[in-house]
């Protein structure tokens, strides 16, 4: 029997209690109108979350993430199909790690970030219909790796909090920025990373927030994260639409 409720009456972190408490294992489904997330449980533990409601291969974020190598994905993917036959059932993670292609610790690093990036979109909902259909498969989704609820939702409610500084400065995604004139005496303290040096390099003339996010691809709080530091920095400055500096408020 599915479990049902509203985020108004039955908030998100009091669901992930109840299913963590009765290890249950299915997939709850979150839809608000506009996001329809889902969050994959594996025995009361969180092994795959998406605030869209599909998401991407394991595999092919696992690449993308330069955390494997496309052929190592091939090779693995190979074996799966090999066991299928002989009725084995190791998931991709657990292939990958077997084969020595990455340590389980990075493995679970990587499905952690994965995981707490989604809750933490999630949370943010202040609306919607909580449904949990037990036993629903999350097919591919799952990689053999789940993470505790607390620790999930731990790191997940740091960025909340990190979230709540940055609108201070950012209020909105429409929110525009543009390289300094005469960078502040506290940037000379600033240690850009590759991710940094992409952003920087593209408000140039001036971008939102929310023009950004689409073209580098980060998330919306990674992109307001990096953007929060270097404004602190004073290596941009928040601009108009025509490019014209604005007092900060």
């Amino acid at each position: 029997m599915a479990l049902e409720g509203n985020l108004k009456e039955f908030s998100l972190a009091d669901m992930f209690r109840l299913l963590s408490t009765g290890s249950k294992t299915g997939v709850l489904h979150v839809d608000n109108g506009v996001t329809k997330g889902i969050v994959c449980f594996r025995e009361g533990r969180v092994c795959f979350a998406s605030p869209a409601g599909t998401g991407e291969a394991a595999g092919k974020r696992l690449v993308r993430a330069g955390v494997i190598s496309e052929k190592q994905l091939r090779q693995a993917q190979g074996l799966m199909k090999i066991q299928k036959r002989d009725k084995a059932t190791r998931k991709l993670g657990q292939i990958l790690v077997d084969e020595g292609y990455l340590e389980a610790t990075v493995l679970e690093g990587f499905v952690l970030e994965q995981v707490s990036s989604a809750l933490f979109d999630l949370l943010r909902l202040e609306d919607g219909e909580l449904r949990f259909q037990p036993d629903e498969p999350c097919g591919d989704a799952d990689i053999g790796i789940a993470v505790p609820v607390d620790t999930a939702m731990s790191d997940a409610g740091k960025r909340l909090e990190m979230w709540n500084r940055i609108r201070e400065k950012i209020p909105s995604l429409d929110t525009r920025f543009a390289m300094a004139g005469a960078p502040g005496t506290k940037s000379t303290d600033i240690h850009l990373k590759p991710r940094e040096w992409m952003l920087l390099c593209f408000l140039h003339g001036g971008r939102s927030v929310a023009e950004l996010v689409e073209m580098t691809g980060y998330s919306d709080f990674e992109t307001a994260r990096i953007l929060y530091g270097m404004y602190a920095g004073g290596l941009i400055t928040k601009v108009g639409p025509a490019g014209e500096p604005l007092a900060d408020v």
